[in-house]
């Protein structure tokens, strides 16, 4: 195998790596979803094995991104406005909390931020 497809694998596996974790998704989320293993989605994401097109298809529909963005054809959207899935589930659960909960989470939230950013947090209690 030459060093130039190596190095559009390692690419590939690279955009896969990003988008997927913009995405929220671990390598065992992301596996399972498409039919395959945790350790040949680390495949892929290293460069040691090849994206067959089937599969790009399946991760491209997963990620809800082009086969493009992940060979690095395309440029991907801003990682700000991607949301994550991991936030939305933490929100989704905080939603479900009773009200004293969740005042007394976003409280000590309002505490974390403020004591780690220079922002100003607006308490809406």
């Amino acid at each position: 195998m030459n060093c130039e497809a190596v190095e559009n694998r390692r690419h590939a596996g690279l955009h896969l790596q990003n988008i997927r974790k913009r995405r929220g998704f671990t390598q065992k989320e992301l596996a399972d979803k498409v039919g395959l293993t945790r350790e040949a989605i680390a495949s892929y994401e290293s460069g040691r094995s090849h994206i067959l097109d089937t599969m790009l298809v399946d991760l491209s529909s997963v990620l809800r991104v082009s086969a493009d963005e992940i060979l690095g054809l395309k440029r991907t959207e801003n990682t700000e406005t991607a949301i994550n899935r991991r936030w939305a589930k933490r929100i989704a659960i905080l939603d479900s909390l009773p009200e004293s909960v969740r005042k007394h989470i976003l409280r000590t939230l309002d505490d974390l931020i403020k004591a780690n950013t220079s922002l100003t947090i607006f308490d809406d209690s």
